[in-house]
């Protein structure tokens, strides 16, 4: 036997090899009638017992049978489960056949890619090329091989398959010598059921069916990850990227338009912005993107593969998802002295005017002088030292700190009443700690004299709270006046802020929780009117016009708006004025336009807190909405991407100005907006 005389390759045993002789002689004519040990159109390579046949066989031949990569037949060739198809396997790999695609290998990381989904049976099915090499421009590194539902890219040990309007979308992009790079993962299923998406060495392209398929990449992506990809507020791309001015690329999502520098490099002056995943709004020189540049690619959320699985997180467990709305911290403080011009004009009625960041109010004292006759023990009433009281109170949405001024304001005496002189105490929250405080301006003791003005500034000192946490704070001022001749102890007085002082951290920059106080009596407004910020977008504005004049509320105090800090009523919020499913979003998709609801995704009075939807159309261009006058219910009106989105931030930065916090009301003034003109 061939065994006695030659080595048997590894693999096979003497009893393989004998046998595998013997079926090779048996394939030789023998009086003109075939053996049947060996099926017709059959082969048999030495050392291996097994036949190869058909399509497959010559397959194998023409790759060089047992001296290919292959090596030698391990089986025989075997029926498919589909029940059509075949195959045999080899030492490094099977070839499988199907009347549709022909007799291709599958061998090494294509092997692991097509396996991992499903063999023929899954998306991919059938191969329909062998491998080829890859027009790499450096050196030939890359293969690909082609299925009947897809195709399998190789770069590095590394293979991943790429299909369907995706596979298209990345072919325009100029395949893997495009921008993007090699495939870095076989499609993922979306969490919502409808989206697709493949990771690249250089980005992503996502696909939903109302939107198609679009890349995503660089800086752009970056603000998109952070805001939790297309289940974040701004939804999947819309568009492919743009180039705007040369200074900046634009891409298009459902709710919102980010943008980028084309050069960040050039940015080296700090923009103070806070928020870097909000976008401000057009740039006008790559400075604009300063402060988001310095901090370099955030991929904390980026998608994680995880074996042959994309393990995405989720951005809204235990923090609040970055939103267009949510507070935003960039906006600087007004000066710092507690008592601006407007609080020397107040009535004098002891009331709290101002805002929420800062307050003043005038009250009038009129101290008794009473002395007691040393031998009757009578008391009489020598004089009156009579005086206003004028108090600030500033507060910062970026600090704990809350200043406050108190003024005396002496006139001349009723009477003659010797020397007074003026004592205080201070206490923050019932405790007198000097080391809550600190004080400028006259001292405890001081002496009085008639038609001056006596004023201290005390700045309340920074009391940590825990992330998250809200508490309301109480100052108070108590006063009396000593070695007043004829003399009666007078009792204190005192001035107190109580309950009128809230402090919370529940606001966030990307350093983390940021403690903050406001006084949250004063309800705030948000100011869209004429030529002021909300000249910047006047459709945004226009659609609250005409959505709060057909009945829905927040144009007033008695119909006041409420902040929705929940991320997943929020989410709701918008999933229900502006839906995904592509029978709604896609009739009204408009070129540069994004989805714009009020009232806002970010209060309770939301979408999703009931009655009917409405719209005005043909200017809006949502055709599944019709009109409506109802007290209740939310608008919905397609406008310009670019207004929509600084709207979006505009709002955040009113949030964190006044520290409107889950709960708080606010009320809308806006003027001079106009719909978007119809499409």
């Amino acid at each position: 036997m061939r065994s006695d005389r030659e080595k048997v390759p590894g693999g096979f045993s003497k009893a393989d090899a004998d046998k595998a002789e013997t079926m090779e002689a048996a394939l030789q004519p023998q009086s003109g009638m075939m053996s049947p040990m060996v099926a017709p159109g059959c082969q048999v390579y030495w050392p291996s017992p097994y036949e190869v046949c058909g399509a497959i066989k010559d397959k194998y031949n023409s790759l060089g049978g047992p001296n290919s990569f292959l090596l030698w037949p391990t089986s025989n060739e075997l029926v498919n489960p589909d029940g059509f198809g075949r195959r045999n396997t080899f030492q490094n790999g099977p070839i499988y056949w199907s009347a549709s695609s022909g007799a291709h290998p599958v061998v090494n990381h294509f092997f692991a890619c097509w396996q991992r989904n499903g063999w023929e049976a899954g998306v991919l099915g059938y191969p329909t090329t062998d491998e080829i090499v890859n027009p790499d421009p450096v050196a030939p590194i890359g293969r690909r091989q082609v299925f009947q539902g897809g195709t399998i890219y190789w770069k590095l040990n590394e293979a991943y398959y790429v299909t369907g309007s995706i596979r298209d979308k990345w072919g325009q992009t100029g395949w893997e010598q495009g921008f993007l790079g090699y495939p870095m993962s076989d499609e993922i299923k979306l969490p919502d059921g409808q989206g697709r998406m493949n990771r690249f060495e250089h980005g992503v392209i996502y696909w939903a069916p109302w939107t198609g398929a679009h890349p995503v990449s660089g800086g752009i992506l970056d603000r998109w990850a952070a805001s939790g990809y297309e289940r974040g507020s701004y939804g999947y791309p819309i568009a492919d990227q743009t180039s705007a001015g040369g200074i900046e690329v634009r891409q298009n999502f459902e709710f919102a338009v980010l943008g980028w520098p084309t050069n960040p490099s050039a940015a080296i002056v700090d923009d103070g912005d806070i928020n870097p995943t909000v976008d401000d709004g057009s740039p006008t020189s790559p400075a604009d993107f300063a402060a988001d540049a310095n901090v370099g690619k955030d991929t904390s959320r980026a998608p994680e593969l995880v074996g042959n699985v994309v393990k995405r997180s989720d951005p809204c467990v235990n923090q609040s998802c970055v939103d267009p709305e949510d507070p935003n911290l960039a906006s600087s403080d007004p000066p710092t002295y507690a008592l601006p011009s407007e609080c020397f004009t107040i009535p004098n009625d002891g009331r709290l005017r101002g805002n929420r960041k800062q307050a003043c109010s005038l009250s009038t004292f009129a101290m008794t002088v009473r002395r007691k006759d040393p031998v009757t023990q009578a008391v009489e009433v020598v004089g009156k030292l009579p005086f206003n009281l004028r108090t600030g109170v500033l507060t910062s949405h970026r600090s704990g700190k809350i200043i406050q001024e108190y003024r005396f304001e002496f006139g001349a005496p009723y009477q003659e009443i010797g020397v007074p002189k003026l004592n205080y105490q201070l206490s923050y929250e019932g405790s007198a700690d000097q080391s809550r405080y600190s004080v400028s301006g006259f001292t405890s003791g001081s002496t009085v004299s008639p038609n001056t003005t006596m004023a201290i500034t005390v700045t309340w000192n920074e009391q940590l709270l825990d992330d998250g946490a809200v508490d309301y704070r109480t100052t108070e001022l108590r006063f009396d006046f000593s070695n007043i001749a004829p003399f009666i102890p007078s009792p204190y007085e005192y001035v107190t802020i109580d309950g009128d002082l809230r402090c919370d951290k529940t606001m966030k920059n990307r350093q983390g929780y940021v403690q903050g106080c406001v006084l949250p009596k004063f309800v705030p407004g948000l100011d869209y009117r004429g030529n002021s910020d909300g000249g910047r977008f006047p459709q945004a504005v226009g659609h609250i016009q005409s959505a709060t004049g057909s009945g829905l509320p927040g144009a007033s105090l008695s119909r006041p708006l409420h902040r929705e800090s929940d991320v997943g009523a929020r989410n709701n919020n918008r999933l229900t004025a502006c839906p995904r499913t592509a029978s709604i979003s896609g009739p009204r998709q408009v070129s540069g336009r994004s989805c714009d609801e009020y009232p806002f995704a970010s209060t309770k009075e939301g979408a999703a807190s009931g009655g009917p939807g409405r719209t005005f159309n043909p200017n809006c261009h949502v055709p599944d909405l019709g009109t409506s006058t109802a007290s209740t219910g939310y608008s919905v009106c397609m406008i310009d991407a670019g207004q929509n989105s600084l709207a979006g931030s505009y709002l955040g930065r009113f949030y964190g100005f006044g520290r409107v916090i889950g709960g708080d009301a606010f009320y809308v003034a806006a003027t001079g907006g106009a719909l978007p003109p119809p499409p």
